[in-house]
């Protein structure tokens, strides 16, 4: 069933659902590295194992379910009259039926997985796109903890409170530092700059991404403290640094709501830079994303004006997501264009390859250096090469890593607070 008529059933479905009440469950559902199959095995096995996968889904599930590809290798499942514990047990017994797929391709057989994310009316809403929207992050919660998973947004939920307690106990114990990601010239491969992405060291010996803890920070409203200790950070390490790398940091628009915090963030900044000119251009850059700007593009460039005034450069992150539009680097001064890794994943599209091409062909006429984000593989290198991308970041070039006596120190501290970090901050002894 194509995209457009699952899009007509599943209106139907919430239409009917919220007039009767009858309860109304959508499964997502994608399959497990399914780039490493079309990679290895070639697009025509990768069509193949797609059409398998859908039809054993639909003779697994029976009747009472509508089974379609929903984009790429991700498929919808649409159950009508059914609550979220006969999702679980439906979703359940697709896992098993994929999982028992055997494909034969040329001299191997390939064993095919899926993740999956539950979503339902009316407790994740009564409109197609927010049960949707419900489906697809607890889809990606189901990728993000491994293969084969099964994640309900009622899980998900209770995911968002504790992560969000952890946060809350790691900011009070200053356990959120940041990892540096070296950015390379495309050219010739050497690094030019680093990006500070924020971290939770935990006491347990484990380091949380920012993407186990933002969606939390952001429910939370804690992003601007994170942002907040990043850029410090960030500030203390350039301070220390000998060398001539740019460092990016990030800043939210929940940070640009804190016009107080900005102002001392700006204060620090200038201390950091005693001395250079004031007309000279800081080796420091911000990011902002497209999705902050579009909330308020007045208030993103008044309150980022006294650190361009200051000669901070500004990046746009992300560009090639959401609502992209040209127009921010008419309205703001961007130094740099950071594309977004979703399409530079899909840059051996002929399609995307062309997107790319345009935005720095663009980008290279307004004086902007280009930056590839999430670079993984020789032949992306080499296609973004060829476009004349700039810059580039990615698992290709390297990971981004902890300075680990900082994130050892933290560790110790938070262990017993009460006579350990607090203690020391009570006496006015220096912090790390």
């Amino acid at each position: 069933m194509s995209r457009t008529r699952l899009g007509k059933v599943l209106k139907n479905a919430c239409m009917r659902a919220e007039r009767t009440g009858a309860p109304l469950a959508v499964m997502l559902f994608s399959i497990d590295r399914f780039r490493l199959i079309n990679h290895r095995f070639g697009y025509a096995f990768g069509n193949r194992v797609l059409r398998r996968v859908c039809r054993t889904a639909s003779k697994a599930l029976g009747h009472a379910a509508v089974v379609g590809r929903w984009g790429n290798d991700e498929f919808l499942c649409i159950l009508s009259d059914c609550n979220m514990r006969q999702a679980r047990a439906c979703a359940k017994t697709l896992n098993e039926a994929i999982a028992g797929l055997l494909i034969a391709a040329d001299n191997h057989v390939v064993n095919v997985t899926v993740s999956i994310g539950l979503a339902g009316a009316p407790q994740d809403g009564t409109a197609p796109q927010d049960i949707l929207n419900a489906a697809d992050e607890a889809l990606y919660e189901a990728k993000r903890g491994g293969r084969e998973r099964i994640v309900a947004t009622d899980a998900l939920e209770q995911r968002i409170f504790r992560m969000g307690a952890i946060l809350e106990v790691a900011l009070r114990e200053d356990r959120i530092v940041p990892a540096y990601q070296p950015i390379v010239d495309l050219r010739t491969e050497a690094p030019v700059a680093e990006e500070a992405l924020a971290r939770i060291v935990t006491a347990d010996g484990l380091v949380l991404t920012a993407d186990e803890f933002m969606e939390a920070a952001g429910q939370f409203r804690l992003t601007y403290k994170i942002d907040w200790m990043i850029l410090l950070a960030a500030l203390r390490r350039r301070q220390k640094c000998d060398d001539n790398l740019v460092h990016f940091v990030n800043i939210s628009g929940d940070l640009l709501r804190h016009p107080r915090m900005l102002m001392d963030l700006l204060i620090s900044t200038k201390t950091s830079f005693l001395s250079a000119e004031a007309t000279d251009v800081k080796p420091l850059v911000i990011e902002v994303t497209e999705r902050e700007l579009l909330e308020n593009m007045d208030l993103t460039r008044e309150r980022l004006a006294p650190f361009v005034d200051f000669g901070v450069q500004l990046a746009l992150d992300d560009f090639g997501s959401g609502y992209s539009s040209f127009q921010y680097l008419a309205d703001l001064p961007v130094s740099y264009l950071k594309i977004d890794g979703r399409l530079i994943s899909r840059i051996q599209e002929p399609r995307v390859l062309s997107i790319v091409r345009g935005i720095h062909a663009v980008a290279a006429d307004l004086g902007i250096t280009t930056l590839a984000e999430y670079v993984e593989t020789p032949r992306q290198v080499d296609l973004l090469r060829g476009v004349g991308i700039d810059w580039a970041q990615g698992h290709h070039f390297g990971l981004a890593l902890l300075d680990q006596s900082v994130a050892d120190h933290r560790r110790a501290m938070s262990i017993n607070w009460a006579d350990g970090y607090y203690g020391r901050k009570d006496l006015g002894l220096p912090q790390p």
